[in-house]
């Protein structure tokens, strides 16, 4: 049996592996700015459209102060600069940023606002020697007009020294695929398999247990007196779909996940004084 601690923390150490993984840094080029380490359609702009800025919208609170807002113009398709397209160092199938351990999920914060069936784009690469070993991709095309967190599974691999990844607000699944409408994609605080978290409380010590993980029938989650009541445990599938909700009353309470297909899931657990969610796998 393995118990899950989700602890109350701004970062994960994982997360230092994502270059500018909040899109907390940027760099003027030329008359606009690119997030630092990243690579836009920016540079195809003919001047008078940039798809690729930077937001105050942000999430979590605390985690940051900024995230990235990328955004389609379909009126000057087919120039490049109208795709609202994001991608790590240069343009993929390159290793752009060092990989250690073996993350098994992409995880993170999207807002989303499709036009004309346009789909939303989030792919990742890890490579070994200079050579593909593992991917993992989350398409969508469902508004999510709040924040909503998202778990990219990764396949299986045995070894990852680099990874490449790419994001858009349409689909972006080869060189042929163009917007459909004026999209606009916000994503926030990529990290490797665990959610960064916003620090609601000082409490930093405290922590909330969810166990057994993985879960085939029964979840018990243990939160401390401290933390205050009611408490919300919310269970996300890897679209960012809620599927299990659950108020909790005491210290110890139980989900029946027995109806959940197998697979790898995000809870989040949220009380009047903090907010923490961690990667859930049910029935692996």
């Amino acid at each position: 049996m393995h118990t899950l601690v989700l602890c109350i923390a701004l970062f994960s150490s994982s997360s230092a592996q994502i270059p500018n993984s909040g899109f907390e840094d940027w760099t003027a080029v030329g008359n606009y700015q690119d997030p630092m380490y990243w690579g836009s359609t920016n540079s195809f702009s003919a001047g008078s459209f940039y798809a690729i800025t930077q937001s105050n919208e942000h999430f979590p609170e605390g985690a940051g102060s900024y995230s990235v807002r990328l955004e389609n113009n379909v009126i000057l398709n087919p120039n490049y600069g109208a795709r609202g397209s994001l991608f790590t160092g240069p343009p993929p199938p390159d290793a752009d940023f060092t990989v250690t351990g073996n993350p098994t999920s992409l995880t993170g914060y999207y807002k989303f606002a499709p036009q004309n069936g346009d789909t939303m784009f989030i792919q990742i690469q890890l490579y070994y020697n200079g050579a593909s070993v593992a991917f993992g991709e989350f398409t969508s095309t469902a508004a999510a007009p709040d924040w909503t967190p998202f778990t990219v599974p990764i396949s299986n691999y045995s070894n990852a020294d680099g990874g490449s990844m790419i994001i858009a607000a349409y689909n972006a699944n080869g060189f042929n695929f163009i917007p459909h409408g004026n999209s606009v994609l916000y994503v926030d605080n990529l990290n490797f398999d665990n959610l960064i978290t916003d620090v609601t409380t000082p409490r930093a010590a405290q922590v909330i247990n969810v166990y057994p993980n993985p879960a085939k029938e029964i979840l018990t989650i243990t939160t401390p007196i401290e933390l205050a009541y009611p408490a919300v445990a919310t269970v996300f599938n890897a679209f960012g779909q809620v599927v299990l909700a659950k108020q909790l009353n005491a210290n110890q309470q139980q989900l029946d996940v027995s109806n959940l297909p197998n697979g790898v899931y995000t809870i989040s657990v949220q009380t009047s004084l903090v907010k923490v969610a961690q990667r859930l796998i049910i029935g692996l």
